[in-house]
């Protein structure tokens, strides 16, 4: 019950976490592990939805191509560097494809099994000596409009920041917002209400290109960097179509676009 991703994370690192979110008050820390356990309930009895295409109710290629998200590589402290792409999303293009209720089984999965599988491959990378299961996020806003700003996103943001921060606490090491338009700074107020002071403390805002790339290369090699964001890997749509990196999600470039019809 206390142990987030599987045999592999040590359970005593495991429950530390929940002691750091509620800085060792241990009253606290039970009652939020008593929280987070009602909280997992129904997703662990489908197994924290292990197929993705049965948590959407599509193919995860085609959701992806609409919300861009991908593990991009390793930070040079070992932490797995996760990007998403909200900057092109469209929820109702979303919801053409599947529900609000398939896009929270979907989150479950990609926090549980995706993110699971990263921690495990820097486990065993680093001969077990990886032990603070911790990500470095990088959330690119470019191209976001107020227009996208809407109750519907917002709500999905909000469900998702309170499954992360009661059922998966302190796995945040750093979450890097780039690309963040003017009228950012006051989402990012309503947003910020939403979450706990430590986790927001963890979130660094940047508009300008030259400083968030060079913030990314004081936390990424190189060579673990997509060449779209400075480095000298491959780009994140070679990442999205690359058969050699994830064989069974992308399969086929696919083009969408949405429509609407009176």
């Amino acid at each position: 019950m206390y142990n987030s991703f599987g045999d592999f994370e040590n359970k005593d690192y495991a429950l530390c976490r929940w002691l750091r979110a509620r800085k060792y008050n241990l009253y606290e820390a039970i009652k939020m592990v008593e929280e987070a356990a009602e909280m997992r309930e129904s997703p662990r009895n489908h197994q924290f939805f292990p197929d993705p295409e049965i948590a959407l109710g599509c193919p995860r290629s085609l959701y992806l191509k609409q919300y861009p998200q991908m593990c991009i590589g390793k930070s040079k402290s070992g932490h797995p560097v996760f990007l998403s792409k909200p900057g092109i999303l469209n929820v109702d293009g979303l919801e053409c494809i599947t529900s609000i209720q398939g896009i929270l089984n979907y989150h479950w999965f990609d926090m549980y099994h995706s993110s699971g599988a990263c921690f495990k491959k820097s486990v065993e990378s680093s001969n077990g000596e990886y032990k603070r299961f911790e990500f470095i996020c990088v959330v690119d806003l470019a191209g976001l409009t107020s227009s996208q700003i809407t109750k519907r996103a917002l709500n999905i943001v909000k469900i998702q920041s309170k499954i992360d921060s009661l059922c998966f606490p302190e796995t945040l090491n750093r979450m890097l917002v780039i690309n963040a338009p003017s009228f950012f700074t006051i989402t990012w107020k309503l947003i910020r209400g939403w979450i706990d002071k430590r986790t927001a403390g963890k979130v660094e805002l940047y508009s300008s290109r030259k400083l968030w790339q060079k913030r990314l290369l004081e936390l990424m090699a190189m060579d673990e960097l997509p060449c779209d964001y400075g480095g000298t890997s491959l780009s994140t749509e070679d990442m999205m179509s690359s058969c050699q990196l994830a064989p069974s999600i992308y399969k086929i470039k696919e083009n969408t676009k949405l429509l609407n019809v009176r």
